[in-house]
């Protein structure tokens, strides 16, 4: 059976921390929760967000490379943040990781009965393509309900919050892992259109909808044909897509 391991990585933890302190509006990436207290930091971060065309990728930084976060983000940006509005994001972002380097991550246990049925559709997912890879899952209570995920050279990593209910973390974790096998599908059928973006009403808005909701329709389908039995779970999970 594939490996799956979960982690707590406390830079990857305190990078979403940081984005839980943007109010990003109507954005489906935002991580924000009004009952945090708002850092010195926080609006030259959100400004620094908002510009950098490159935004995104900083979800993902933090998975890619658990360790030497912050001298990556100082010293040796991804290419889509290396122009200058994205090193000024990369820098504030560290900073403000940096500010928060005292604060305990409250990481959570691993919920019990979701380890086997997780290995049983992602042995699903991916039997097309051969076995599944290794998955990493890290704790990162700031994620609150959300997820995000990665792929690297020793497989795949995804991020959730433990502190959420099994069926949550359940289908949250299917739900980035589908994307894997599903998003080269649909972005291949949008051909050259506007690049992603999770801004509401931006012009890349209408793929992004099309990839999320390529891949709740397809872990639906894994979900009835192999563990049918947390179908309603599912089903509640998927209602907060509106579908």
């Amino acid at each position: 059976m594939t490996t799956i391991a979960f982690v707590r990585w406390d830079e990857p933890a305190r990078l979403f921390a940081v984005l839980a302190h943007l109010d990003l509006g109507a954005d489906a990436a935002s991580l924000f929760d009004p009952s945090l207290p708002s850092p010195p930091w926080a609006q030259g971060l959100l400004e620094a967000y908002r510009a950098a065309s490159g935004r995104l990728v900083l979800h993902g930084i933090g998975l890619s490379h658990p360790r030497g976060l912050l001298e990556r983000l100082r010293g040796d940006p991804p290419a889509a943040l290396a122009d200058v509005p994205g090193r000024v994001l990369c820098a504030r972002t560290a900073d403000a990781i940096e500010s928060l380097a005292d604060r305990p991550v409250r990481y959570a246990a691993v919920p019990d009965g979701v380890v086997e049925p997780l290995a049983t559709l992602r042995a699903a997912l991916w039997e097309r393509h051969g076995a599944p890879p290794p998955l990493t899952v890290a704790d990162c209570p700031a994620l609150g309900r959300c997820g995000r995920a990665v792929q690297t050279a020793s497989g795949r990593v995804v991020a959730v919050s433990l502190a959420q209910p099994a069926e949550h973390v359940l289908c949250q974790v299917l739900h980035e892992e589908t994307h894997a096998v599903t998003d080269p599908v649909v972005s291949a059928s949008w051909g050259a259109g506007p690049s992603r973006d999770t801004a509401v009403g931006s012009a890349g808005f209408g793929r992004h909808r099309a990839l999320e909701l390529a891949a709740v329709e397809v872990g639906d389908a894994l979900i009835r044909a192999r563990t049918p039995q947390w179908l309603p779970a599912y089903q509640r999970w998927r209602a907060r897509f509106g579908v």
